[in-house]
């Protein structure tokens, strides 16, 4: 269920990104089994690796290492998305818009919503 975010809480930045086989394993190519982990992967293929999609949009915060490694705590604050999961199982790949809060400049909370429809 969507969560209103608090009112002191801000809307900070907004990316979409296509999730794909390429994000669903690690650097080392060991499966990844969770959501969180696989958007992780994702910002690590489009930063790092150059490995984006034609439906990945680069972003402004997830550029650098350190930033990438805080990505696990974001999504574990917002919650669990067993849509992108589901999908993903189901047929391999699915569009997902991010929205990245913040509250007094520190970023508290993403959340992932089917970027496609």
């Amino acid at each position: 269920m969507w969560q209103a975010p608090a009112a002191a809480e801000n809307l900070f930045v907004e990316y979409y990104a296509l999730i794909a086989d390429v994000d669903l394993v690690n650097s080392s190519g060991a499966p990844l089994g969770n959501t969180c982990a696989i958007l992780q992967q994702d910002r690590a293929n489009v930063h790092r690796f150059n490995l984006g999609h034609s439906g990945d949009r680069p972003d402004p915060v997830f550029g650098n290492k350190e930033m990438r490694a805080r990505l696990g705590t974001l999504c574990r604050a917002s919650g669990g998305f067993p849509f992108v999961m589901n999908t993903i199982a189901q047929y391999g790949s699915i569009y997902v818009w991010v929205l990245i809060y913040q509250e007094q400049g520190q970023l508290t909370r993403m959340v992932v919503r089917n970027g496609a429809g």
